[in-house]
């Protein structure tokens, strides 16, 4: 089994043990009931599909804390093993309404993640600014040779970088002199160059006094709603044209949509149909995947009958190995009954926990103490997730155990862990 390096294994265990959420980072060392899924997506739509070009939208259904978040970043990381693209959107209507395309780009270009493929415990960085640097860097350092060097222009792995995406087809003309404009001046070490069409790029506001430096490149457009779905359209094909598998599109609902009024709400329904309609033509290379909770699909969906067309699972089939053209994705629907679920979150879990704390704790007692602990666990009736709770009172006592020794717990006791890590949930502001 594949275990964490001592750092990240002690900040997966950190994060568990205060909030019982997931570390953005190293969530397949833990991942348990969702592996069907995630293999039938790289089987099908990672590996072959869209590295030809294809493209595929797909909406992931999950109540409160049913591991949402969880399952785009386990995504994610599959996502960056084929060398995609990745951009995983936290979406809020105060944040990033998707009731706005314009706003919708922006998110999306900053919030494309760089990922070191041989530091999987390193922090990712964010940006579609970073990413084109860091890809640089990544060709350059190599061959130890710094940015903004007359070197860094006469390498021949660049120029037949810059002479790909000379040569590639990019939806917008303006798009393409944005992105060679960024790559040319990271090379030279033009710092003014670069903070002007990192604006741009970011979809950030420009003022008149910079417009005329983005005129001198011929980036002559600015970013608005009716022209954000190109811009997203040339974002991917950029990417490819960068070298890269594709792009992953990850967006997360937040649990937020209540509070968008009527109108916004129904802008939000006509933009996923036409991200729906136009990710089969128009985002080449493109896992689109929007991810929400069953009040949307049960509540909003129907009030749009073209939505639902698009989205409905045909006769109860979702998303599978057996049926991977649905387009719906149910984590309620997964591989394993909620009390083995637990157990075998558990079993994965302890050895990163042993690592992080370089110790050894005995195996078959703490079996028998996470399946009572699971069973309080599923016995409670808290607004917060039973998963949560679980993993929270699992590495909270645990640490207890480590520290003052190993016992095993009666039922009682269990119960009382998990209400008292309930109980602390609870009182949180999220």
């Amino acid at each position: 089994m594949r275990l964490p390096s001592k750092q990240l294994a002690s900040q997966i265990v950190q994060n568990l043990g205060q909030y019982g959420t997931p570390l953005s980072r190293g969530v397949s060392y833990y991942n348990v009931g969702t592996e069907s899924i995630l293999d039938a997506l790289e089987k099908h739509y990672l590996s072959s599909y869209l590295p030809e070009g294809g493209a595929a939208f797909k909406l992931v259904v999950g109540d409160y804390g049913s591991g949402k978040s969880h399952f785009l970043y386990c995504l994610r990381e599959r996502a960056w093993a084929h060398r995609y693209a990745v951009s995983h959107v936290s979406l809020s209507p105060r944040e990033c309404p998707y009731d706005d395309q314009k706003k919708v780009y922006g998110a999306v270009a900053k919030a494309l993640t760089w990922h070191d493929p041989n530091r999987d415990d390193s922090e990712p960085t964010t940006g579609l600014a970073d990413f084109l640097q860091r890809l640089l860097e990544d060709i350059l350092v190599q061959y130890g040779v710094p940015l903004g060097s007359d070197e860094a222009l006469e390498l021949d792995e660049v120029k037949a970088l810059l002479e790909s995406f000379d040569n590639a087809h990019i939806d917008s003309t303006i798009y393409h002199y944005a992105v060679k404009g960024y790559l040319e001046a990271v090379l030279r070490g033009d710092a003014e160059r670069q903070e002007v069409l990192s604006l741009w790029l970011h979809g950030e506001e420009i003022s008149t006094a910079h417009m005329g430096m983005l005129r001198q490149l011929n980036v002559t457009q600015k970013l608005t709603r009716s022209n954000a779905f190109q811009m997203l359209r040339s974002l991917a094909q950029s990417v490819r044209a960068l070298g890269f598998t594709g792009m992953c599109l990850l967006f997360d609902e937040m649990e937020r949509l209540s509070l968008l009024s009527k109108r916004a709400m129904h802008n939000v329904a006509d933009n996923l149909r036409e991200v729906i309609d136009r990710t089969r033509e128009d985002l080449p290379g493109t896992l689109f995947i929007y991810a929400v909770v069953p009040k949307f699909v049960s509540d909003v969906v129907p009030l749009y009958p073209a939505l639902q067309q698009r989205l409905q699972a045909q006769a109860g089939r979702y998303f599978s190995d057996v049926n991977p053209f649905s387009p719906r994705i149910d984590l309620e629907r997964l591989d394993l009954d909620e009390q083995t679920l637990l157990v075998r979150i558990a079993e994965r879990l302890l050895p990163i926990f042993e690592i992080a704390y370089e110790a050894r704790l005995n195996h078959e007692l703490q079996a028998q103490n996470a399946h009572r602990l699971a069973q309080a666990a599923l016995g409670f009736r808290f607004g917060t997730s039973h998963r949560r709770i679980f993993v929270r009172a699992l590495i909270v006592e645990w640490y207890r155990q480590l520290r003052q020794g190993e016992v095993l717990l009666s039922d009682a006791q269990a119960s009382e862990i998990v209400g008292g890590s309930g109980k602390d949930l609870e009182s949180e502001t999220y």
